[in-house]
């Protein structure tokens, strides 16, 4: 009996210390307290550069408040898209464990990584997927992190992503619309139609509501001017300025199967579905 419980005991020592030596080992990934993949904070950062493997380079920078994407273009940003970047500095990874050697790097995706970004100055690599949860591999000053796939998803998209769906600037405040079938035109506070067709006509609502269309259209995808012809021309014309009426020409592309206007000053295509062309194109009821 007496040789039986020195043989547990034996055991239970043996079995401590391989224990031990498991979670000292170093590139072991650990369950420990979740914290934040950075010590930045979103509203400091300033500058955010990501780099892709046989992929163009994507800059955005926060100017006056405001975020652009200044390479591969220049383009007002997708401030939901930036938002989601922004975020990274502050997610809490799920485990995170130290990466000394070269071995560890390969094995993690970190020798050549997929994705490569820096917030500010603060640079993250994004390797491999963890191969049972699918959570991300992220390296931040030799220390891999486990994050969530979903919370690092926009790192992998195309510079295009980033690019404003908006149409107009929030600053622009229209006072004439020019289509090729009439105009509308604002003076003292109140919208008017001028049309050669005098069959035409519409309530002051009706009016405001086809204003309001322009003023919050949103394209599905923005991407680089395809070289396509001009099929109309669609002039919108802001508010006087100190330096005199903003005047804006839209080139139409295409009315189906997708409707696509081509911001000139800013050599940009914008994408509508084909039934939005139909409500900034003829939304004014005829009476």
């Amino acid at each position: 009996m007496k040789n039986r419980w020195l043989l547990n005991l034996i055991l239970i020592v043996i079995i401590a210390s391989l224990g031990l030596v498991v979670v000292s080992k170093p590139g072991k990934e650990q369950e420990a307290p979740k914290t934040a993949l950075t010590l930045l904070k979103m509203d400091d950062i300033h500058r955010i550069q990501i780099e892709h493997l046989e992929r163009e380079s994507i800059i955005l920078e926060k100017q006056n408040q405001h975020w652009q994407l200044v390479k591969p273009i220049s383009a007002r940003a997708n401030r939901f898209n930036v938002s989601n970047l922004l975020r990274l500095a502050e997610t809490k990874s799920e485990a995170s464990f130290a990466v000394s050697n070269p071995k560890e790097l390969v094995k993690y995706g970190f020798d050549k990584p997929q994705a490569r970004i820096k917030l500010n100055e603060t640079e993250l690599l994004f390797g491999n997927n963890h191969p049972l949860s699918g959570n991300r591999y992220v390296l931040f000053s030799n220390t891999a992190h486990l994050i969530p796939s979903h919370l690092v998803r926009m790192v992998d998209n195309l510079y295009t992503d980033f690019i404003s769906g908006r149409l107009l600037e929030d600053s622009r405040q229209l006072d004439r619309i020019k289509l090729p079938n009439f105009e509308l035109l604002k003076k003292d506070g109140e919208w008017t139609l001028k049309s050669e067709d005098k069959s035409l006509l519409a309530t002051a609502d009706a009016l405001n509501d086809f204003v309001d269309e322009w003023r919050h259209a949103s394209a599905l995808s923005v991407d680089k001017f395809s070289g396509k012809p001009s099929l109309a021309t669609i002039q919108l014309e802001s508010a006087a300025t100190p330096s005199g009426k903003q005047a804006l020409n839209l080139e139409v592309l295409s009315y189906a199967p997708e409707f696509i206007l081509y911001r000139v000053d800013e050599g940009l295509e914008y994408r509508f579905p084909e039934e939005t062309g139909k409500r900034l194109l003829t939304p004014v009821p005829k009476q």
